[in-house]
């Protein structure tokens, strides 16, 4: 997966902008939820504006995953999600909006359950760094 610069770049270049450092900037900071660490390739949580624009300017294949019920957030929820989602993402009350079939059938297979999939991936990861 690309990082935060790059999307942001393809993102401007497909939007017909210049991608130069002022509007790399700008819009980082429009369309990610965490504005920090650009160049990483984690935190890939949307803002609303964000989402509207792989939405409706850039027509950008998404699935809407509804919750099982009322999600009780917190901190470490947020942060698990931000390590562990690898394609950016929009949350709502009550759905977390993606743009990457994979999780999105993942995320299906759990039933909606945010908790449990996030879990599992942080399982699954100290699995695969066991066995290396």
């Amino acid at each position: 997966m690309l990082d935060k610069r790059a999307l942001t770049k393809k993102f401007l270049k497909e939007l017909g902008l210049e991608t130069t450092a002022k509007n790399i900037k700008q819009y980082h900071r429009t369309w990610w939820m965490n504005p920090r660490n650009m160049d990483t390739t984690r935190s890939y949580r949307l803002t609303q504006e964000g989402c509207n624009m792989l939405i409706n300017q850039l027509e950008v294949k998404h699935y809407e995953v509804n919750f099982p019920g009322e999600i009780e957030w917190y901190s470490g929820l947020l942060l698990d999600l931000d390590k562990n989602l690898d394609s950016p993402y929009f949350l709502k009350s009550e759905s977390i909006v993606i743009f990457k079939e994979k999780m999105a059938v993942e995320l299906i297979l759990f039933e909606g359950n945010i908790h449990r999939y996030t879990q599992a991936k942080i399982l699954s990861q100290k699995n695969n760094d066991h066995l290396s």
